[in-house]
């Protein structure tokens, strides 16, 4: 039985500003659910701070507070109407919790594991203030590489198309042997976005991601069915449900569920049946801390992949590398990238200790 139940809000003023295509930020912050039973064992969850999560995830815990947690999860997955972003830290915690006391990982809960290890691209910190994007990406590259990353998906958007391509291109050129994406994040029009496109394909990159505006991914449609180089997208949406028009109607070559915005690991699973059903691949988003981070590689441990799967759609753990001791500090062991690949814990629960003085430094009052 669940005994107690605290929803906590954790920040951190970056050192210096976040600069990506179309916003910034200057502070890393994240919404932690802990769920502890009777037992004394304890389950975590993590999701993003945005409008209403706080107060949406503490109705919530203050929900499960007093049931098993068994019968808490399959009333969740149940109800409707649910903010969705609030539901992926609840849910994250419970699947914690339901898998610590089964002695199992929380990847035994929803199918059997397919794999133990996965490959991990650097998620960019985005622009550096006072830098010029060419000696940002350089700089990222070089410093990914030497930390055993051999993949890495740079930010782009906010200079001019043209400048940005040929500084792409030098990079490209003078950097160790990676794998490359882009992640536009909504700064392109559709003719901007084929230029791009055409750009990062002969360079080899990966996929391009979400270069339109992401308030309408019925709009990626056109755009996609003319691109030779991948298109992925998908991030922010919630369930299957959200998530039916744009694969039908061929927005995606690949989808990106977040588990802290689709309900959790249910949900964003959820999403990968439907898409896999579409004949569209599935590789989860992943932008914040350490518990949501070890959430997504027990979402990876059981994504399938089916056989003749192309390159460009093997499933990766995407990490983020910004500035962020909610990553970096909240794990025990730490989250490690080694050779280009990331081992998916295997021990109860999520796999990961929670660092609770680590938790109490990052607290705040919201």
């Amino acid at each position: 039985m669940i005994d107690r139940a605290d929803v906590l809000v954790l920040t951190h003023r970056l050192s210096t500003i976040r600069l990506f295509g179309t916003g910034s930020n200057l502070t890393r912050d994240s919404i932690v659910v802990r769920l502890e039973g009777r037992d004394g064992l304890v389950g975590w969850g993590e999701t993003y701070l945005v409008p209403g999560a706080v107060e949406a995830a503490r109705a919530m815990a203050a929900d499960v507070t007093g049931r098993q947690a068994e019968d808490a999860a399959a009333d969740l997955v149940e109800r409707p109407g649910l903010h969705r972003w609030a539901l992926g830290a609840v849910s994250m915690a419970l699947d914690d919790l339901r898998a610590r006391r089964r002695g199992v990982p929380v990847s035994e809960l929803f199918g059997p594991r397919v794999r133990d290890r996965v490959e991990a691209y650097a998620s960019s910190r985005g622009y550096v203030d006072g830098w010029t994007a060419e000696e940002s990406w350089r700089d990222e590259a070089r410093v990914m590489y030497e930390a055993g990353f051999r993949a890495i998906k740079l930010r782009v958007g906010r200079y001019p198309l043209e400048e940005e391509i040929g500084a792409i291109e030098r990079v490209v050129a003078e950097a160790p042997t990676m794998t490359w994406m882009a992640d536009g994040n909504g700064a392109y029009s559709i003719d901007e976005s084929r230029l791009l496109a055409a750009a990062l394909e002969r360079l080899g990159f990966r996929w391009l991601e979400e270069p339109l505006p992401t308030s309408d991914y019925g709009a990626y449609a056109p755009l996609a069915r003319e691109l030779s180089i991948p298109l992925a997208g998908g991030e922010i949406l919630e369930s299957a449900e959200a998530a039916a028009a744009p694969l039908t109607g061929g927005s995606f070559d690949i989808i990106q569920p977040d588990v802290s915005i689709a309900g959790g690991i249910g949900g964003a699973l959820e999403i990968a049946r439907l898409a896999r059903s579409r004949g569209v691949a599935c590789i989860p988003h992943a932008c914040s801390g350490a518990i949501a981070t070890a959430a997504t590689l027990q979402l990876l441990a059981v994504l399938p992949q089916g056989a003749g799967t192309p390159l460009w759609a093997a499933p990766i753990l995407e990490y983020d590398v910004g500035e962020n001791p909610i990553r970096t500090d909240l794990a025990d062991p730490p989250i490690e990238v080694r050779q280009g690949c990331v081992d998916i814990p295997t021990g109860p629960g999520l796999g990961i200790e929670v660092d609770e003085a680590v938790v109490r430094s990052l607290a705040v009052t919201a």
